[in-house]
């Protein structure tokens, strides 16, 4: 499996680019984002700095989104949670979002991948060529790596004919799969956002795989649904 990490990982990508790049921040930008498209959103786009995000989501009438170390911003609506998101009024609204990594290594046509649609991801990009840019360093936290290793499993299954309903009972059996998961719960940013209050985001993540099957791709800036 070939990683990237961070926005260094993001220059690296963006001077030698190589296969599909997938966007993983499971804790919590894209699961945020998956979420808020599932929810109805018609698109989010991630801006970097809260400032911009702030200014542009007042402009354009946008839902704003908008966390720096886990707490919601000042000015914004919600936090980074994607259990927030899931009870929010977002139908047919854009949504704008900055989070503290996340939204710092968005490239042309990434697919926004989480736990939460990581069997509609795995299934897109089984038979290509890929990339993970990942938002945390494992060395540090490894939520993003474990993230990204299950999507490949599941990736692999699918390409080896297994239907989607089978996959995703091997995830929930399988004790590698499991550990994945509690990698991410037990990571130093799974618990430092137990810590702020935010358990419920942590469960679903971990707990509700693939339960929302969406593709988000982000291109020319904004984030929509892929369709065939």
């Amino acid at each position: 499996m070939r990683y990237l990490i961070g926005p260094e990982g993001k220059k690296e990508f963006l001077s030698e680019p190589h296969g599909t790049p997938i966007i993983v921040d499971a804790l919590r930008a894209s699961s945020t984002i998956v979420a808020a498209l599932a929810a109805g959103a018609s698109e989010v786009i991630p801006v970097e700095f809260a400032g911009e995000a702030l200014d542009l989501g007042k402009n354009i009438g946008a839902v704003l989104i908008g966390e720096r170390g886990g707490t919601k911003i000042e000015g914004f609506d919600y936090n980074n949670s994607p259990t927030e998101i899931l009870g929010a009024d977002i139908k047919d609204k854009t949504v704008v979002i900055t989070s503290s990594n996340g939204t710092r290594i968005m490239v042309e046509n990434g697919v926004i991948s989480s736990t939460l649609n990581a069997g509609a991801v795995a299934e897109y990009i089984m038979s290509l060529d890929r990339t993970y840019l990942l938002a945390s360093n494992p060395l540090k936290s490894e939520e993003d790596l474990n993230a990204a290793s299950l999507i490949e499993v599941m990736a692999v299954l699918l390409s080896r004919g297994y239907f989607m309903y089978e996959v995703e009972r091997f995830v929930q059996n399988d004790a590698e799969c499991q550990k994945l998961l509690d990698g991410i719960r037990n990571s130093f940013a799974g618990e430092k956002l137990a810590m702020l209050g935010y358990r419920d985001d942590i469960d679903i993540i971990c707990t509700r795989i693939n339960d929302f099957p969406v593709v988000p791709i982000y291109k020319n800036g904004t984030i929509k649904l892929y369709k065939d």
